[in-house]
């Protein structure tokens, strides 16, 4: 029995220090304030991002994923903005070209 609990004791610790090298940490895709986000509804594409309520020093940008007439993704970011500003970006000039995703990313 005595062992047992030292196996037990072994996986807590190990547990525990899983738990604090899994911890939250201040990250670019972080939300720090309300955010929304919208594409166009014809091409050329775009994608925006509008946040409120961040702090001072934070910033962010829209974050757009996106797709071309063969199934090809790839990721696009609008510039660095700051709270209550609007970022946008656009995939490309080509009409097949279109958004599969808008998001945003967060600079602390």
């Amino acid at each position: 029995m005595k062992r047992t609990f030292s196996i037990a004791s072994g996986a807590s610790l190990a547990l525990a220090a899983g738990m604090l090298a899994l911890a939250p940490q201040a990250s670019a895709d972080t939300q720090a304030g309300d955010c929304n986000t919208w594409k166009s509804s014809r091409a050329p594409y775009t994608g925006s991002a509008y946040c409120s309520g961040m702090g001072i020093s934070d910033k962010f940008r829209v974050k757009l994923t996106c797709v071309g007439p063969h199934g090809t993704q790839w990721l696009v970011y609008g510039p660095w903005k700051k709270n209550t500003q609007t970022s946008t970006a656009k995939c490309s000039d080509n009409p097949s070209v279109g958004i599969y995703k808008v998001g945003f990313a967060f600079d602390h």
